[in-house]
Formats: C-alpha cells, sequence, structure tokens
C-alpha cells in the first residue's frame, strides 16, 4: 500500500511541473523573433549586441530563459515568463515579477547602465531576458488566466495537432504550418512603413494588452476539438506576433545599443 502511495504521489509530483512549464514559441519561434530583429539593425548594432552575448548565437540567447529551467540556480526566474489576469479584468501592478514587470525593468535598468555602474556580466544577463521576454509577452497564452495556467490545463483532441492548448500555441502550430523566417519576412513584406513605424514604438502595457486581445480567437474551439479552420484561422496571428515581436526586439535593441544613441 505504501509503495502504491508513494509511486502515486511520484507520478503526480511529475504530472504537477508539466503542467507549471510555460514555454512560449518553443526553441524556433524565440529564435525567429531574434531573427527578425536583426534584420532591423545595422551592422554596428548587432556587432554590439554580438559582443555581450559572448559564445551564445542570437537563437540560443532568445531560448536561454527556457533553457536554464532545468537548473535550479535559476529557480527565481520561473514566475516571469508569464502574466496571469482573469478574464475581463484589468491589469494591477503589485509587487510580483512577472514578463511585464521584468521586461520593463531589464529596459530601464540597461538605459541608465552607464549611470548605475552595471557589470558586462550584468548587462549581458539583462539583455537575454528582453530576447526571450519580447517573444514571451507576443504569445497570448503567456498573457492568460490563471484558471487554466495559460491554457497548459486544457487538453486538445486533433488529426493535426495533439496536447495541451499552450504547446499547440507554442510549437505544433508553428511546426505544422511550417513557418520560418522566409514566412516571417514575407509577412513583413505586406506592412507599410507607416504600420512598421507604429508598431515599433516601444510601449510594453500596450504590447501585453495587444496579446490578450487575441484570447478569445485562441480559445475558440468547441468540445476540446481542433480543426483545420481553427488552425488556418490562427497561424495567421501567430505569424503576425513573432514579427511584431521581433520588430519590436529590434527597437530596444537599436535605442539601447546603437552607437549613434547615447547610452
Amino acid at each position: 500500500m505504501k509503495t502504491t502511495l508513494r509511486i502515486a504521489a511520484i507520478f503526480l509530483f511529475f504530472i504537477s511541473i508539466s503542467v507549471q512549464k510555460s514555454y512560449a514559441w518553443g526553441r524556433t519561434g524565440h529564435g525567429l523573433v531574434a531573427e527578425v530583429a536583426f534584420k532591423f539593425l545595422d551592422d554596428s548594432t548587432q556587432k554590439i549586441v554580438k559582443k555581450y552575448l559572448g559564445n551564445l548565437t542570437i537563437e540560443e540567447a532568445a531560448s536561454w530563459m527556457d533553457e536554464e529551467r532545468g537548473n535550479s540556480y535559476y529557480n527565481f526566474m520561473r514566475p516571469w515568463h508569464y502574466l496571469d489576469i482573469d478574464k475581463g479584468e484589468k491589469y494591477a501592478p503589485g509587487k510580483e515579477r512577472n514578463v511585464l514587470s521584468v521586461l520593463h525593468s531589464a529596459i530601464t535598468e540597461l538605459r541608465n547602465r552607464t549611470t548605475s555602474g552595471l557589470s558586462e556580466k550584468e548587462i549581458r544577463f539583462r539583455i537575454l531576458l528582453i530576447f526571450h521576454l519580447v517573444g514571451d509577452l507576443h504569445q497570448p497564452l503567456h498573457t492568460g488566466y490563471a484558471i487554466d495556467k495559460g491554457g497548459n490545463t486544457i487538453s486538445i483532441n486533433s488529426p493535426y495537432v495533439s496536447g495541451n492548448l499552450h504547446s499547440i500555441w507554442d510549437t505544433q502550430i508553428l511546426e505544422f504550418k511550417q513557418i520560418n523566417l522566409d514566412t516571417c519576412m514575407t509577412y513583413v513584406s505586406t506592412m507599410s512603413s507607416d504600420e512598421i513605424a507604429s508598431i515599433r514604438k516601444i510601449n510594453e502595457l500596450k504590447w501585453m494588452y495587444e496579446s490578450r486581445s487575441y484570447l478569445d480567437r485562441v480559445y475558440s474551439f468547441e468540445n476540446n476539438f481542433m480543426d483545420k479552420n481553427y488552425i488556418d484561422n490562427n497561424v495567421e496571428i501567430i505569424k503576425k506576433q513573432l514579427v511584431v515581436g521581433g520588430l519590436r526586439l529590434a527597437s530596444i535593441l537599436d535605442e539601447l545599443f546603437n552607437p549613434k544613441n547615447k547610452a
């Protein structure tokens, strides 16, 4: 009896861990956000950012926070990937550290890095946060509802994708529709220069509410079944959010590290 209970407890423990994991976009999606961003940075800015990244590629930098989830030293970062707000409620800033507050702090601290005397290691850490959290903020379920842990507790049936709602939005639709950098840059080519300029304005709170505005579409399936029409319609949101996230990451990096701007 004790052995059975012990096995059951271990099983439930690992289930709870899997439910808590909220990877946004997966490695491919986060890498695409970084790649789009670098298309909008000049060579000198790219060089400075890469210097701080050291031996990490931009794709690795974008996924660094997820890769370190297995490192207990970084357990303090676990709540930083998401923000839960009940449906119909507004964001009320508090003491909690979340994707929005951490991203805002990292940007602000890098803006003031000269006067505050941040070390290169501290600058690098904040760059890594920005690379990843801009991507997280543009995945709608990372600005979702606590009741289902951002879609992690909702199991989906479909002949095209499988698993929980969150993982399907993170990676599976993206992979099923074969979204890549060419796909993203083709999307960019349909945008006017005025539209791109408007998107690139830095306003983290606005970005969060934009992501949340897609939640009704995210949940627009019935009886936990996802048909091809759902996927075809929502892949457009995913493409847009990857591109918009990339453009906004570029704006942040450009403001902070373009040699033409004052540090």
